[in-house]
């Protein structure tokens, strides 16, 4: 993460050790204090800080529409909970028998008026990720996991009125071969970027990906890691030497510049394809595949979820630093765009504290979820 905290620590997110956004309560006001985002807001408030939106929605005449940082000492409005707060209609809440509503008609228009059609709003963002790659994406975690709730802050810090829509397809393969070039969606994310200018071992499919793909800027970097059954002793090896001969499962759409960098690549070793990280590690449960190349956080997901902790390890010697990115067609040209949208919104959030956040919560819960 080296990237991202080098960021952080030349912004104002330096204030989040401040006892700021502690006080506020659902139903009430609030005076923004040094420190303050509307995710801390919205924790303190709600216990959630994905409902920062409410805040924002209720506070936009204040705030502005681009939602930059609030000013300290603003108060803000703080809506009531709306897991709690129960619409109350009254039964007698029709409206009065007097009063009749009257359609308008032509006649009633003044003669020299003219209809002005309104433009077409424009067509929502299509967003696309998957699930089964814990912490980063994944419908059953908390706002869709930790790089779903970065990509949406960012959209939100770039221009809260940009529309878009996110949907979640598992295969994962399916959206740099299809999804994305057909323009059903227009961003995918989390993807890995292959080292596009310094390497000339790419294999095709990573080839194809630095040609047709344009990549965000890194929201966010993982270790790459290798792991095996502890009984192997392939945790143990110290040079890539010590993989030759063997079967590595690779999950589909995962980049496999790591492997061709170390020169792991065909005849040297046989490359499986698991549909996700877990399918992989039951293949190396099974005896079907001798190590796991995935980055270190899903890994440890996965043989947590799998329970194979006892039984599968990294190896501590052999890794590799990557990114994780947002990525669109080069032929979108809006998706480009949004691109460059997400990235100004990254950086704000850097400097909010948001980026910073939303990473520790979601890095805690994978701890417990351990």
């Amino acid at each position: 993460m080296t990237f991202a905290r080098t960021l952080l620590c030349g912004g104002t997110a330096l204030l989040l050790s401040g006892a700021a956004a502690q006080a506020q309560e659902a139903c009430s006001t609030y005076k923004v204090a040094a420190g303050d985002n509307l995710r801390f807001i919205a924790r303190a408030a709600y216990g959630n800080p994905d409902l920062y939106r409410l805040i924002y929605d209720a506070n936009v005449a204040i705030i502005g529409a681009k939602a930059d940082l609030i000013e300290v000492g603003t108060t803000l409005s703080i809506p009531c909970d709306p897991k709690t707060a129960a619409a109350v209609v009254p039964e007698t809440s029709a409206a009065p028998e007097s009063v009749t509503p009257v359609a308008a008609t032509p006649e009633a228009a003044p003669a020299d008026a003219k209809t002005i059609a309104a433009a077409p709003a424009p067509k929502p963002i299509a967003i696309v990720t998957g699930n089964g790659y814990a912490p980063f994406a994944d419908e059953t975690l908390p706002g869709g996991g930790m790089m779903t709730q970065l990509v949406e802050m960012a959209i939100f810090r770039a221009d809260p009125g940009i529309a878009y829509n996110l949907s979640f397809v598992n295969d994962w393969q399916a959206h740099i071969d299809a999804l994305l070039p057909s323009g059903a969606y227009d961003l995918s994310f989390p993807w890995i970027r292959p080292d596009c200018e310094g390497s000339n071992m790419l294999s095709p499919g990573d080839q194809a990906r630095c040609n047709d793909f344009v990549f965000s800027q890194p929201f966010y970097e993982i270790v790459d890691g290798f792991f095996a059954t502890r009984d192997s002793g392939l945790m143990s090896v110290t040079s890539y030497a010590g993989f030759e001969g063997k079967r590595i499962c690779r999950p589909e759409g995962y980049t496999t510049g790591v492997l061709d960098a170390a020169g792991l690549t065909a005849p040297r070793i046989t490359l499986l394809r698991g549909s996700d990280a877990k399918d992989c590690f039951r293949a190396l449960a099974a005896g079907e595949a001798d190590v796991v190349s995935v980055d270190a956080e899903v890994g440890d997901a996965a043989i947590a979820k799998l329970g194979l902790i006892s039984t599968v390890g990294q190896n501590p010697q052999l890794s590799t630093i990557v990114s994780l990115h947002v990525i669109a067609y080069k032929s979108n040209a809006r998706a480009v765009a949004m691109l460059a949208e997400l990235d100004k919104g990254l950086m704000e959030m850097y400097q909010t504290g948001e980026w910073y956040d939303i990473v520790s919560s979601a890095l805690a819960l994978q701890r417990q979820r351990q």
